[in-house]
């Protein structure tokens, strides 16, 4: 028993004092994260982000450091350690799934060490993410992905427990069924019976949401009220694409299934799509090495002189490829718009114009001041004007300069648990249609495909987006 003395190592011998410091020190950081946060998202980049979203930000802030207070430096302070396997083996007090125990922690760290492949292998070798021949991802990508999303799942779970454990001693502890649950939840048979119910959960979870994110994508459906819209304008139908990500799960035929989609939408002789809109996060990696994924794109409705107008997402300035983009993708006929606009004709009259005005996205320096520079030339009075910008974050902004309808994705509409907490934490709009509370209305799409982990377990499916401009009456 002496050596258990020792296992704790510099926190188990400190003096409480030592703890004390380490919990104010948690607190001050999390409240500069937080500071930050709120005055980079109000003075810096103008997020309309809302009261509700702010103090939401606070408390999960608060959360995290507490739960880190009370996993790592509380339990320690106060020596709540296990006692060692064998010994409690010796004195024949091992339970079944106190000897499974260790065979969940070896497969979770297993799962771990191969979902942290995902990222350094997408940053170091993104131009050969897939296979030069087909142009699909290989197996090992997918592998990566999904273990990557389990454990991330699981460590959502776990916090979310923990928390939820805590709050409930704080607020429900003096009840005498809490006391009854708390003897419960403190036993050593509770604690080893939660790593296999988490483990089972996140890996439900996965599965299931990949079952999901392999189906195609679903055409969603959107009209648009707008009160000045000229008549010859009633009906502009615009396809938007959002948030594919070619790179590391995304190949050449899922590409070209979003384009047959897309094409088939289009093929009516008597109900033409006026303009295919791509809110960024297209390519996900270098995109020479890429280029078998990214070559179907070239095929959106051909033989049609329908506009193309890219802008770019936070994920091709990550990997600092934001101009190759630009170059591939005008190589096979899709323009992009950056921090500029463009006059759609059904006639010369100024009237029968629509404008497209495209930002670059909030990540890159070349976005910092340049909103003037998009909007020369606009009558936000006389003009009917789109706005394609990747995060719904730009909305200030737009409503700002007039802008009629805004069109964005970078949510993912969460994709899957628990970044959809995290996604309507950190966006002023988090998914689907927002109709005008004054001047601008708002799509956000779910994201065409998906990124990193082939999963989705959130409140929408991927989708393209079908909408049409109409009169208000």
């Amino acid at each position: 028993m002496g050596n258990n003395n020792i296992r704790g190592g510099f926190l188990r011998n400190s003096h409480p004092i030592v703890y004390e410091i380490l919990f104010a020190a948690c607190v001050a950081v999390a409240n500069l994260i937080v500071l930050f946060i709120i005055y980079d998202g109000r003075h810096h980049l103008e997020l309309p982000r809302s009261p509700i979203q702010t103090l939401s930000i606070v408390i999960i802030a608060m959360i995290v450091f507490v739960s880190i207070w009370r996993n790592y430096i509380y339990n320690r302070m106060h020596h709540h350690e296990y006692e060692d396997r064998h010994e409690r083996k010796e004195h024949g007090r091992v339970t079944f799934m106190q000897q499974l125990f260790p065979y969940w922690y070896r497969i979770s760290c297993g799962l771990m060490f191969l979902g942290n492949c995902m990222l350094p292998m997408q940053i170091l070798f993104s131009s050969n993410l897939l296979d030069l021949k087909t142009g699909d991802p290989y197996q090992f990508n997918i592998v990566c992905a999904l273990c990557f999303g389990f454990v991330f799942t699981m460590i959502g779970l776990n916090f979310f427990a923990d928390t939820f454990i805590f709050i409930a001693q704080k607020v429900f502890g003096w009840t005498t069924l809490y006391q009854q649950l708390h003897v419960l939840l403190s036993s050593r048979r509770w604690y080893h019976f939660r790593a296999p119910l988490v483990f089972l959960l996140s890996a439900k979870i996965v599965l299931g949401g990949a079952l999901i994110a392999k189906e195609d994508p679903i055409v969603v459906q959107v009209t648009v009220p707008i009160s000045h819209l000229p008549d010859s304008l009633e009906n502009f139908r615009i396809i938007q694409l959002s948030d594919v990500h070619i790179g590391v799960t995304i190949g050449r035929t899922r590409v070209k299934k979003v384009v047959d989609i897309v094409n088939d939408l289009c093929s009516g002789s008597d109900d033409n799509c006026n303009l295919i809109a791509l809110t960024g996060d297209i390519v996900d990696g270098e995109p020479h090495g890429l280029m078998k994924a990214i070559e179907p794109l070239g095929n959106l409705c051909p033989g049609r002189d329908v506009p193309k107008l890219f802008v770019p997402g936070n994920h091709e300035h990550i990997h600092f490829i934001a101009d190759q983009v630009v170059t591939v993708l005008s190589e096979i006929g899709i323009d992009s718009l950056v921090n500029d606009n463009i006059r759609l004709h059904r006639d010369e009259t100024r009237e029968n114009q629509l404008v497209v005005v495209g930002f670059d996205d909030l990540s890159s320096r070349r976005y910092r001041g340049k909103e003037q520079q998009a909007f020369d030339g606009i009558d936000a009075e006389k003009d009917t004007t789109i706005l394609l910008a990747h995060q719904p974050n730009h909305l200030k902004v737009a409503e700002r300069y007039g802008v009629d309808l805004m069109l964005s994705g970078h949510t993912h509409a969460g994709q899957f648990y628990p970044g959809n907490i995290l996604a309507w934490l950190f966006n002023s709009r988090f998914s689907g249609y927002y109709p005008s509370r004054g001047k601008t209305a708002v799509y956000v799409s779910a994201g065409t495909l998906f990124w990193g982990p082939p999963v989705r377990f959130s409140t929408r499916h991927h989708e393209i987006t079908d909408i049409r401009l109409v009169r208000s009456q």
